[in-house]
């Protein structure tokens, strides 16, 4: 991916195409594997993996994946959203599986856009709340979503074995 110093104002916002799949999965993939994936396992297998998730979900009726471009940059990121009904209170919730913004085009506003296209979704179809998961280690994307009103609710935690 290029690196864009300065990119206009306007971001546009349209759902992904065909043609977006290649970069989706690069820069999904690497934003996904550094929540999901393990010191132990090969970038390759990772990717595959990753291949497969996106084979199974990316095209179901409740997910959406929008892509960020503007006139000079074709690829600035993505937002892949997934509508689902909480089992336990019944609550319709808009889940934020990916947000990602291409290296060349940090720090620009991109992500703070996506994140709200991200509520803009959650209230045009009805969603009660808003929800992601986000790595311990990325303080960056943690200020970003609680700038975007997200607070932490619970904690995961885990123990290989």
């Amino acid at each position: 991916m290029e690196d864009h110093a300065s990119l206009p104002q306007r971001l546009l916002l349209r759902p992904m195409q065909s043609g977006d799949l290649d970069y989706f999965l690069q820069l999904g993939c690497e934003t996904c594997g550094s929540l999901h994936g393990r010191p132990s396992q090969t970038k390759t297998d990772l990717f595959e993996r990753f291949r497969g998730f996106v084979k199974e979900f990316a095209f179901r009726p409740e997910s959406e994946i929008w892509i960020a471009s503007t006139e000079t940059v074709h690829y600035a990121g993505h937002l892949w959203l997934y509508v689902s009904t909480n089992r336990f209170n019944g609550i319709k919730e808009l889940w934020v599986w990916d947000v990602s913004v291409a290296p060349g085009c940090r720090r620009q506003g991109i992500g703070r856009k996506l994140m709200e296209h991200a509520r803009q979704r959650a209230v045009e179809q009805n969603c009660a709340e808003l929800w992601l998961l986000v790595a311990e280690d990325n303080p960056s994307a943690q200020a970003l979503y609680a700038s975007s009103g997200l607070t932490a609710r619970g904690r995961m935690m885990a123990v290989a074995l």
